[in-house]
């Protein structure tokens, strides 16, 4: 049964995310839970969990509480390529490129073309091997051989005025 006020409050939240008010959406995803598990349910839907988790870990930086909620939201509905995206964009604050990845995958097998997930992986980009492959890839010889192999940014010098 979908409790009318906090699905409205959810939406607002969307809102709110999409215009870049981070706070204000946290705050509307937090009122969405307490409303859904205050009229209906024991446990909130699984959209209204991730999504607070999503905005825990961007605003506030609390990262164990975000994925925590994550977790709970993909473990309800593992089919839901909008959670793994939100559990990925946690994992990649919290640092751990590797499993945010890997949910990134996750979800794109569910939906090849959902736009977050293909921009997410794009942003991730595409290991290259490492450059003594019959070492691991945290070696410590591999990290400083893969940094000087790896492109250099051009920095652009400004130009000095009379010359």
């Amino acid at each position: 049964m979908l409790v009318h006020s906090a699905e409205e409050s959810f939406q607002q939240g969307m809102q709110c995310l999409a215009a870049g008010k981070n706070r204000e959406s946290l705050a509307l995803f937090e009122a969405a839970i307490q409303l859904e598990q205050r009229f209906s349910r024991s446990r909130p839907q699984a959209r209204y969990l991730s999504f607070y988790g999503l905005l825990l870990g961007l605003t506030r930086n609390e990262i164990r509480e975000a994925l925590r909620f994550c977790r709970e939201a993909v473990s309800l509905e593992s089919y839901n390529p909008d959670l793994r995206c939100n559990l990925g964009r946690v994992l990649m604050r919290a640092g751990r490129r590797k499993e945010a990845h890997q949910s990134f995958q996750r979800g794109l097998n569910l939906q090849t073309d959902h736009p977050g997930l293909v921009r997410a992986v794009r942003r991730l980009g595409v290991r290259q091997r490492p450059v003594l492959p019959f070492l691991a890839r945290g070696n410590a010889l591999n990290v400083f051989l893969g940094k000087i192999r790896a492109p250099q940014p051009v920095i652009a010098r400004p130009a000095v005025a009379g010359r």
